[in-house]
């Protein structure tokens, strides 16, 4: 693609440097249209029709590009050695209004896509091209009007997910400009949290608050770098382990029911898997009907199988590691704890827009300002959304603290739901206490494989060893005061509680009633 791109805008750099005419570099961009497949004797690229607007007005588009008699797509042409107008964008959207047309293309001095949002007053900037053989984004320009790729509902569906990008880098810009008007307030409030847990045992709260009072914190602009960058004292925080980077991709691959290979966009968090990865052929027994239905149509349109292998038989990108990890485990599956980056460590250090690791505490904002007020609504919602599917009897009244349990049948072991404000995470887990430890806990432990298997997941069991009591967790980090990731948040845990309850109540149920019974 890049190639093609090369040879299309190869004539326009020497008009640039000319400085011809704007007929003369209207007729060599009609030429250069045929190289992307558009044929001027078939009436695919129009010059200048004058086309009837009510019953007095007329209108002349520079260049309309047709397919079987109907309108793809508009070219506004100037002069390569013009200089962009307000005007001039009004002309282009005149003609897309006017022709009911979503994309627009301004040729002047540089190349820019335009799109008609709906319910919108004005189109929407997408982005520019230089006229450049070097330019990075020509290969996406071929690809895109392309005869051969070219449609409007593969436009309008690219059109959107660059706005949403553009949205996304536009909201990562004020928390950029955030921290730079406030970074010494930011950063010293969201290190306070971290040092109390990692040195509160040797230090008390006032000394740690006296060492960080004369410290100084600085986030600057990186006059080589459009992102801005913090200043830290080093010692403060432990590096996380690098990998090599190409670009802005992370290579990354995932072992669980599977041996997937995939490429991780640092930019756009996207997730591609990559062609020749083997997949779990089979769906997970705990998988919602609407997840099974979208995988198999995945399955079918993207793997083969192969000595009873399914294997991925060309790249497919996924919006997010987790929906990658859905399609290649086969069922519910976080993708930032699946994926590994080449050593070993999750995608979910990479779990940010600008493509940095991330450093073990969250930005102020990013942590919501009334914790107590926060956990009481959390798990009023919480129960609400549980008591609506009807799958547990009992559930008790909401508290303001960072969890929630649900019974399950036996005293001294139940399902502990955990809401954690600090470390932008929830989470469920299977909590033992020490009394009934010896009972149930070597028995559950011995039949790991089969309970993994019916959660459709891989918590973490025996997470902190050196405790008498014992757990079975499964984690979901998030940012709660996103509104959004909350209400994903809250799905999540009503989904995996309703799963842990079927899985581990049946499994006490069964296996140890009887145990249970002679004490």
């Amino acid at each position: 693609m890049q190639e093609t791109w090369k040879r299309f805008v190869y004539p326009l750099i020497e008009d640039k440097k000319l400085d011809v005419e704007e007929e003369t570099y209207h007729r060599h961009i009609e030429n250069q249209l045929m190289l992307l497949g558009w044929e001027p004797w078939k009436e695919e690229i129009i010059h200048k029709q004058s086309i009837r607007i009510g019953n007095r007005n007329r209108m002349e588009p520079d260049i309309l590009i047709s397919r079987e008699g109907e309108y793809q797509f508009v070219i506004e042409v100037k002069r390569p050695g013009n200089t962009q107008t307000k005007e001039e964008v009004t002309q282009l959207e005149s003609y897309m209004r006017q022709l009911r047309l979503d994309v627009g293309i301004y040729i002047g001095e540089h190349i820019e896509i335009f799109y008609d949002k709906p319910n919108t007053s004005h189109v929407v900037s997408l982005f520019r091209l230089a006229i450049d053989l070097e330019e990075k984004r020509g290969a996406r320009f071929v690809d895109l009007f392309s005869k051969e790729k070219f449609t409007k509902a593969e436009i309008v569906a690219f059109c959107e997910e660059r706005l949403q990008e553009m949205e996304r880098q536009a909201s990562l810009n004020k928390i950029k400009e955030s921290l730079i008007a406030n970074a010494q307030i930011q950063i010293t409030e969201s290190l306070r949290p971290y040092l109390l847990d990692k040195y509160g045992s040797s230090f008390s709260e006032e000394e740690i608050q006296g060492m960080l009072a004369q410290l100084r914190f600085i986030a600057t602009k990186n006059d080589d770098n459009p992102s801005e960058v913090i200043t830290m004292p080093k010692p403060l925080i432990e590096s996380k382990p690098t990998t090599t980077q190409t670009g802005n991709i992370i290579k990354c691959y995932l072992t669980r029911n599977a041996n997937a290979h995939g490429i991780f966009n640092l930019t756009d968090q996207s997730l591609t898997v990559l062609k020749g990865s083997v997949i779990n052929s089979v769906h997970v027994p705990k998988i919602s009907d609407a997840a099974r239905r979208k995988r198999d149509q995945l399955l079918a349109e993207y793997t083969d199988e192969i000595d009873g292998k399914r294997i991925v038989k060309e790249d497919i990108c996924f919006d997010t590691p987790s929906g990658a990890a859905q399609f290649c485990v086969g069922g519910s599956a976080n993708g930032w704890n699946e994926w590994k980056d080449e050593n070993g460590c999750n995608l979910n250090v990479y779990r940010v827009n600008d493509g940095s690791p991330k450093t073990e505490f969250s930005f102020a904002e990013n942590r919501v300002s009334d914790p107590r007020k926060f956990q009481l609504e959390f798990w009023t919602k919480f129960k609400a959304k549980l008591e609506a599917t009807g799958k547990i009897p009992t559930l008790q009244t909401p508290q303001p603290q960072n969890w929630y349990d649900v019974r399950i049948g036996r005293s001294n072991i139940l399902l502990n739901n955990v809401c954690n404000t600090q470390k932008n995470f929830v989470a469920v887990k299977l909590y033992i206490r020490n009394q009934v430890v010896d009972v149930y806990y070597p028995a559950l432990e011995a039949r790991r494989n089969e309970i993994n298997q019916a959660l459709g997941s891989e918590p973490k069991w025996d997470a902190n060893p050196s405790a008498k009591d014992k757990t079975i967790v499964l984690y979901h980090q998030t940012v709660l005061s996103d509104p959004v990731k909350l209400e994903e948040a809250l799905d999540w845990l009503v989904e995996q509680t309703i799963i842990f309850y079927s899985v581990f109540s049946e499994e006490v149920k069964r296996n140890f009633s009887s145990l249970t019974s002679k004490r």
